[in-house]
C-alpha cells in the first residue's frame, strides 16, 4: 500500500543538486529588480511592490515603479521574520579578491587581507590590500622596518614630530 513519508528530512537527506536549484531559486526571489543583486536589509531599507518585487534603498531612488511589473512600491517595511531570512544569506566579502562568504555579523571584515591600506612612511605612495603590505615595507624600506628581537627604538620626549615606524612581530604588522 502507498504510505505518505512523514518528510522529517535534513540538509544531509536532500541532494547537492536540489539545494542549488532552490538555492538560486531564492537568490532570483530575494534580488533587487533594479541593481539585481541580493537584497541586503543590514545594508540598506528594503521595499516591495505589491506583487512582491524587491527594490533596495539605493534603487528605489532612481525608480518610480516596479521595473518588473510597473506596480508602485510600498513604504511598508518588510516583516521582520522576512529581514533576519534575508540577512542569514551568505554574502562575499566586500574586499576586491576575496573569496570569503559571510554570514550574519562574521568579524571577518574588520580584518580582511584584501581591504585597502597604504604606507604609513613619509613621502611613500603605497596604496594596496593590507596582506601585501608587510612585504612592501621589507623590500622597499627594510632599514625603518623594526623586526621582533631586533631592533631598538629610542623615543625623545618632549620632540613635537610625527612620524611612524613599522614593527613586525610574528608576521603581524604595527605602527
Amino acid at each position: 500500500s502507498c504510505v505518505p513519508s512523514d518528510n522529517d528530512q535534513t540538509m544531509e537527506d536532500i541532494p547537492q543538486d536540489v539545494i542549488e536549484r532552490s538555492f538560486h531559486t531564492i537568490l532570483n526571489i530575494i534580488r533587487c529588480t533594479v541593481c539585481l543583486k541580493p537584497a541586503r536589509p543590514e545594508i540598506h531599507r528594503i521595499r516591495q511592490c505589491a506583487a512582491g518585487h524587491l527594490v533596495c534603498e539605493e534603487c528605489e531612488v532612481e525608480v518610480n515603479e516596479c521595473p518588473d511589473c510597473k506596480q508602485p512600491f510600498s513604504s511598508t517595511e518588510l516583516p521582520l521574520y522576512i529581514s533576519q531570512i534575508l540577512e542569514a544569506f551568505p554574502k562575499r566579502c566586500k574586499f576586491s579578491n576575496c573569496e570569503v562568504f559571510l554570514i550574519n555579523d562574521d568579524e571577518h571584515q574588520k580584518w580582511c587581507g584584501f581591504q585597502c591600506d597604504w604606507c604609513w612612511i613619509v613621502d611613500c605612495r603605497w596604496r594596496g590590500p593590507n596582506r601585501d603590505l608587510l612585504s612592501h615595507i621589507q623590500q622597499q624600506h627594510s632599514t625603518q622596518l623594526i623586526v621582533e628581537g631586533k631592533g631598538t627604538l629610542s623615543v625623545s620626549q618632549g620632540v613635537d614630530t610625527e612620524r611612524y615606524f613599522p614593527i613586525s612581530v610574528y608576521g603581524q604588522l604595527f605602527w
